[in-house]
């Protein structure tokens, strides 16, 4: 079925020039540009050309559209599905070097814990080691003036008369201070190898976090490269998807265009190719009824003959188109009443006058056996009933022996 749109390109008057140029504007769509050249230089004659502007090259263009189209919706299809799944595993690896961050904020914190440990311990260090050396100072300051008291003690006992007991208590007291001294220096040595150990510790400690904070690191740094990377493939097959479905759309249009084309050409070649004609003698009558008036009868009043056939009916009964065709009158006519003209190419037409109302506008395509109106008296007449007309160029031409009265509108209704 050829629809509104092409019929209204079929051949009437003044409208082959504009069919072919739109045959031609169209047919470019899908001609390499070296043919377009060739076309536009030699309007006529050219081989591609024909082919590109006939049903079979046309239809084999749509074919073609269709495969591309196909072929695309594929690629898109397979396009999604990569994305999704980049789209997965960059969720994932976003999710590892979030981890890797957490992990790495954890081990700067614990690393920044022992470097102030080992500040703390180094300032013990030192104190302890300052310690130590005052000990040490102050126990070899004992020593030296030990070492005089005991020398001069007994000269100075014979000589100053001083008292023995006294001089044996000072040298006793003074064991004891030394031994004190010296106690006190292997505590603050052993409390000095405690915290020089723990120093040590805390450095192997902090050594091994900075060991594990670079591997930690390079994990970071690998995984957010790989997030990069997939961020720019996921990008890529973003713009290539968005391509696609541009193409898709431009496809779709051209295909719509083509097909359009091809129905103009469809009707084109209807037109040429004797529709009309080949149903002659075949054709229903437009409504079921008694035939009244019949083509070149005088008329009851005047000496007018009848152009058509009139065809009594009861009001209200639906009026068919007896072929496919084009409506290009929908009105009211002085003489006809209510008139519906069709246009079924190759000149021919066919007309339905006397209705009480019309089915259908200027412009509208209709099926062999539509309705298009129901029959009424709005010519004129005085009984109810259509008249009807088969006009070639214009010119009436008796429709008895293109209709046969034995077969019913009903029948030819699609």
């Amino acid at each position: 079925m050829l629809n509104r749109h092409t019929q209204q390109l079929k051949t009437r008057p003044l409208c082959g020039w504009i069919l072919s140029a739109a045959i031609m504007a169209l047919a470019t769509l899908a001609v390499p540009t070296d043919v377009i050249a060739d076309d536009t230089a030699n309007a006529t004659g050219s081989s591609a050309a024909d082919k590109a502007n006939s049903v079979e090259g046309v239809s084999e263009q749509i074919q073609q559209t269709d495969t591309l189209l196909k072929q695309l919706q594929q690629d898109i299809a397979s396009s999604r599905l990569q994305k999704q799944k980049i789209v997965d595993s960059l969720s994932a690896v976003q999710g590892n070097v979030s981890e890797r961050t957490q992990r790495l904020k954890q081990l700067n914190k614990e690393i920044a814990q022992y470097d102030s440990e080992l500040d703390s311990l180094s300032s013990s260090i030192a104190e302890q080691e300052r310690g130590i050396e005052k000990r040490k100072s102050l126990l070899a300051d004992s020593l030296r003036k030990s070492q005089r008291v005991n020398t001069a003690s007994g000269l100075k006992v014979v000589l100053q008369h001083d008292d023995p007991v006294l001089a044996d208590r000072l040298g006793i007291y003074t064991e004891y201070f030394m031994a004190a001294q010296d106690t006190a220096i292997k505590q603050q040595l052993a409390a000095l190898t405690l915290i020089e150990d723990a120093h040590l510790e805390a450095v192997k400690n902090r050594n091994w976090l900075n060991h594990i904070k670079k591997k930690a690191q390079k994990q970071h740094d690998n995984f957010a490269a790989n997030a990069r990377a997939q961020k720019t493939e996921l990008k890529t097959v973003e713009n290539q998807l968005t391509e696609k479905q541009r193409s898709v759309a431009q496809l779709k249009a051209d295909q719509a265009r083509l097909q359009i084309l091809l129905e103009e050409l469809k009707a084109a070649q209807m037109a040429k190719s004797g529709y009309f004609l080949a149903g002659k003698g075949k054709y229903p009558l437009p409504v079921d009824g008694q035939l009244q008036a019949r083509f070149g009868e005088m008329k009851s009043v005047g000496k007018i003959r009848w152009q058509g056939l009139f065809i009594a009916a009861r009001s209200g009964t639906p009026v068919g188109a007896i072929a496919d065709g084009e409506v290009i009158y929908s009105d009211w006519l002085q003489g006809f009443g209510n008139l519906v003209i069709l246009d079924h190419g190759d000149a021919f037409m066919t007309l339905y006058g006397g209705n009480r109302d019309v089915r259908i506008k200027k412009g509208d395509w209709v099926d062999s056996g539509s309705t298009i109106a129901t029959v009424g008296n709005s010519g004129g007449q005085s009984a109810n009933g259509v008249y009807f007309e088969i006009r070639h160029n214009a010119i009436p031409v008796d429709p008895a022996g293109w209709v046969d009265s034995t077969i019913s509108i009903n029948s030819a209704r699609k």
